[in-house]
């Protein structure tokens, strides 16, 4: 059926084409395009943090450190495991302050690992608040063990926020991650003038924890991040120009066929 078929297929990261063109659907394609997902930069913008945790009632005596998914704990894809480790591992390294992590996506009760606490906060399915939660936090934390092109990731970039993430996927080519001493090789590194956040390799809770930490400690260098993440968010992951770039090519597809003897 697929060798018979004629596809025009898009991808949001040039891992996922890679995996299309290596797939079953290989015969088929006339043409594969890289289109990244965008976000309504409308909503997901940088807002006051103060007044987000106030709304919120969380973070006002320290840092705030955010991660969201459906069903966090038992999700296949992230990695719940290596993320805990690494939450236990801050909360021995980090003293400047209490710090809160907040998993958005599942209702559990909050719990003590070490010296950090953990909250758990239902699913949201209103973005507004979604959002918010974006603008109360310091850090996004993204731990998976695979992801294509996560809008989380986005949004938390659009909203001013540095990610923390494991480099598997299309997840290096959303963050820029900064070139520091536990950044995989395998991905490009940006100094602090371009870095949108940190990555580390998967399933690395000691890594992860140590990215976390050298954001937590060096408030200017996470300002920074957050600049850049707005910048690039602008640039790469508006939500009209994935919609621009889908119409431009069915123009392009349509105006072929068309002209065809």
């Amino acid at each position: 059926i697929y060798q018979k078929s004629k596809l025009y297929i898009a991808v949001p990261s040039n891992w996922l084409l890679e995996k299309v063109e290596n797939s079953i659907l290989s015969p088929a394609i006339l043409e594969a395009r890289v289109i990244p997902n965008g976000v309504d930069l409308s909503l997901f913008r940088p807002k006051d943090k103060i007044h987000a945790c106030q709304t919120l009632g969380v973070g006002r005596e320290g840092s705030v450190l955010l991660f969201a998914a459906h069903g966090i704990r038992k999700n296949r894809y992230k990695d719940y495991k290596t993320l805990r480790e690494a939450i236990a591992i801050v909360g021995r390294g980090h003293h400047q302050g209490k710090v809160a992590f907040i998993g958005l996506g599942e209702a559990n009760p909050s719990e003590t690992i070490g010296k950090s606490v953990l909250h758990f906060v239902p699913y949201q399915d209103d973005p507004r608040m979604v959002a918010k939660y974006y603008s109360a936090s310091d850090v996004y934390i993204h731990a998976a063990l695979a992801d294509t092109f996560p809008n989380t990731i986005l949004e938390a970039l659009a909203c001013g926020v540095p990610v923390v993430a494991t480099a598997v996927g299309g997840i290096p080519e959303q963050v820029k991650g900064l070139d520091w001493g536990g950044h995989p090789r395998s991905v490009p590194a940006y100094s602090a003038e371009k870095a949108t956040g940190l990555l580390a390799p998967p399933q690395d809770p000691n890594a992860l924890a140590q990215a976390l930490l050298i954001l937590l400690k060096d408030e200017s260098l996470r300002m920074r991040l957050g600049e850049n993440a707005v910048r690039n968010a602008r640039e790469r992951f508006d939500l009209k120009r994935q919609a621009q770039n889908y119409l431009e090519w069915f123009e392009e597809i349509v105006e072929r066929r068309n002209s065809r003897p």
